[in-house]
């Protein structure tokens, strides 16, 4: 379903593992965007596994996702909390039994309060893995970062959540039984060595208008990746590799937006319980940028409300990449 011109930017930030620096990124994205004037609400979305409060220094709070699940509030902007600045608030997350395996309906409710937070960037730290729930969060953003180390557990499972994440948005991209069935049956016949090129070989001979509306779906889904933890040029170089991975595969562009060092002011400043660099080096200003690059781009063009011009135009982050 389209979202509404006046729903809040949602920022997705996943990981296929745990450890790879997910919550930090989404705290000082979060706190940059705030510093810039922008009102900003982070929202721990790692359903069963909240710990973003005690990131901020909110040892205890008083309400959070489970407020929200049980319906003792009908919506998000009840549980906000105000942190570090006056226009950077949080969600507190959940830790009950079963949050991380939401009903369907529970899901759909979560996900359309979220769409309705009274902010001007949303940003989510989604749980890690490629479960339903993780995909369905990251598939609603109007950005999707993925944040990744150089290891190779990192990059194997950072893909599969893509992965995961584009077959669902194909899947969503079918209008009827017809379409939905065709998709199927292609996705169905997937291989190891399959690329989505050549799951469009198997649907554009029998519907090129749907093969038009995936290219179009897929062009503009609205990926990035955040390096993270970069210590060497070999480091960085395994990591931009991923993009034309992703590309050639997924058919999905993928730059890397943002390369943020490993940073011991960084590790200090999580252990006093700030979450933030507040400037102090380098990565400060890199959080910066990508706040700036983020809330700059067309979000009529991200939610499909406007035509590209054809349907093979690539997206603005593209062009943003070459630019920097």
């Amino acid at each position: 379903m389209p979202r509404k011109p006046s729903s809040p930017r949602i920022v997705a930030v996943a990981g296929g593992k745990g450890g790879v620096g997910k919550s930090t990124v989404a705290v000082n994205l979060a706190l940059a965007m705030a510093r810039i004037g922008h009102r900003v609400t982070l929202v721990d979305a790692d359903l069963g596994s909240a710990n973003l409060h005690t990131m901020l220094g909110v040892l205890n709070p008083t309400s959070g996702l489970a407020d929200f699940l049980d319906h003792r509030v009908d919506t998000l902007d009840a549980l906000k909390t105000c942190v570090i600045a006056p226009t950077f608030t949080l969600v507190p997350g959940t830790s009950r039994p079963g949050a991380a395996n939401l009903e369907r309906t529970e899901k759909r409710r979560l996900i359309d309060a979220i769409c309705q937070i009274d902010a001007d960037c949303v940003i989510l730290d989604v749980g890690a893995g490629a479960s339903f729930n993780v995909v369905d969060l990251v598939a609603v953003a109007d950005h999707k970062l993925f944040v990744l180390t150089p290891q190779l557990p990192s990059l194997h499972n950072a893909y599969a959540l893509l992965k995961a994440c584009v077959h669902r948005v194909i899947r969503r991209l079918a209008m009827n039984e017809v379409e939905r069935g065709l998709v199927d049956a292609a996705l169905g016949q997937e291989t190891r060595s399959r690329t989505m090129v050549q799951l469009l070989e198997v649907v554009r001979p029998l519907d090129p208008v749907l093969a038009n509306r995936i290219v179009e779906g897929l062009l503009h889904f609205g990926v990035a990746i955040v390096a993270n933890q970069v210590e060497t040029p070999a480091d960085a170089a395994a990591l931009s590799r991923m993009s034309p991975l992703i590309l050639d595969h997924l058919m999905t562009p993928a730059p890397v937006m943002a390369t943020v060092r490993r940073s011991s002011a960084l590790a200090g400043s999580l252990r006093a319980g700030e979450g933030t660099l507040a400037g102090v080096d380098e990565n400060g200003a890199v959080f910066r940028k990508l706040a700036r690059t983020l809330v700059q781009m067309d979000l009529a063009q991200l939610r499909g409300t406007v035509r590209p011009v054809g349907p093979y135009t690539q997206p603005l982050w593209v062009h943003r990449e070459a630019e920097s």
